[in-house]
């Protein structure tokens, strides 16, 4: 019996449990990663719930899959060194509350979005950079998403970083807005800005 059929299948098995056990690529990784938290988002949306219980969901969502402590320290820039620790803690907390209302109050709770992914992109070692397409209300709208590897967790997980919305950059968008406040007032006033933005209706 000639030996070639056999080799031929041995090679195969050997590629096939090889693929199996090598680790995901980044690009999967992180795609997968968005895909989890895209997923679960859509379906607190399902739910229909409430104002004030889905800015809840969205804040546990939001820790779990989104580099909070990155987008801030981008959205300031460079007057990020000169926060002070507790500053910087404040400052994290109260843009995360900002973006989360915000987000919340422009959701469409009615429509259910039909979302594509492209082709992900690695940016450099640890970041990522997700394509997709959203279409929603008959009309399509272009969002990127570019994540970081979280090594100081374990295991290491993608989080979101920064959110690209037809070409409109989130922390570009707020750094244009932080800018002046904080060459006017200074880390102190742009923290005191976003606790009147975040603030409960009455306390305002």
């Amino acid at each position: 019996m000639s030996l070639a059929r056999p080799f031929r299948t041995l090679l195969a098995l050997t590629a096939f449990w090889a693929a199996l056990t090598l680790p995901a690529a980044p690009v999967d990784e992180a795609r997968t990663a968005l895909g989890l938290g895209i997923d679960e988002v859509s379906a607190a949306l399902r739910e229909r719930p409430k104002q004030d219980d889905l800015i809840a969901q969205l804040d546990t969502l939001v820790e779990k899959y989104f580099a909070f402590t990155t987008t801030t320290r981008l959205a300031v820039g460079p007057a990020w060194r000169d926060f002070t620790p507790e500053q910087r803690t404040r400052m994290e907390e109260l843009f995360g509350k900002l973006v989360i209302r915000t987000y919340a109050a422009n959701l469409q709770a009615e429509a259910t979005p039909v979302i594509t992914y492209g082709t992900p992109t690695e940016l450099k070692a640890g970041r990522v950079e997700v394509p997709t397409t959203l279409r929603i209300d008959n009309t399509t709208y272009s969002i990127l998403y570019r994540l970081e590897l979280e090594a100081g967790t374990t295991p290491a997980r993608w989080r979101v970083y920064d959110v690209v919305a037809e070409g409109v950059s989130l922390i570009a968008n707020y750094r244009g807005q932080f800018e002046p406040i904080l060459r006017k007032s200074g880390p102190a006033g742009l923290i005191d800005t976003l606790a009147a933005k975040v603030a409960p209706p009455a306390a305002r």
